[in-house]
């Protein structure tokens, strides 16, 4: 099968940084709307559950919105500073993409993996990244200037073509 597109990317933690502070941007609104629907949910629920003095139904709401909390706040900040200390963003971390017509292949000292375009959840394109969610967490970063096969240019026509449904240009 012929490449058609090879990358190099090097991370460190500008790139990781950079990162977050894109998805931030992609998903702050619609995570604050789902999180105070809930807690406002929750709480409205707790209180009238409280007021029919039903205590454990009142309790257990109030345990449903702290486990709720703790996945949507705590644990993804957790998880985030857990990467920042990480052997990825400590500037020695490479990711190989080789793009193909119907996957991707990605190597990195962690191992190999080959993904398929039809699974990707999102790709982002930036002024100088591609960040191809795999999930809405978890995305690799391409940079614009680590072809070392193709041009970026053409890789973002490309991908496009692709995911048209599911690519989102953010260069503003």
């Amino acid at each position: 099968m012929e490449k058609l597109f090879e990358n190099k990317t090097k991370y460190s933690q500008k790139e990781y940084d950079i990162f977050i502070e894109s998805y931030i941007k992609e998903y702050a609104i619609s995570d604050n709307i789902y999180i105070f629907f809930y807690i406002a949910f929750f709480g409205i629920c707790m209180i009238f559950a409280f007021i029919e003095k039903e205590i454990i139904l009142g309790i257990l709401l109030l345990m449903g919105l702290i486990v709720y909390l703790w996945f949507k706040i705590i644990r993804p900040n957790y998880l985030v500073e857990q990467t920042k200390k990480s052997h990825k963003v400590s500037g020695n971390f490479i990711n190989k993409y080789e793009f193909y017509k119907n996957h991707f292949n990605v190597e990195n000292p962690d191992g190999k993996a080959q993904i398929f375009y039809f699974k990707l959840y999102r790709v982002v394109e930036t002024k100088s990244y591609f960040y191809i969610y795999i999930s809405r967490q978890y995305a690799f970063i391409v940079s614009k200037l680590g072809f070392t096969q193709g041009k970026s240019e053409d890789f973002s026509s490309f991908i496009k073509k692709k995911l048209f449904t599911k690519y989102k240009n953010r260069m503003n």
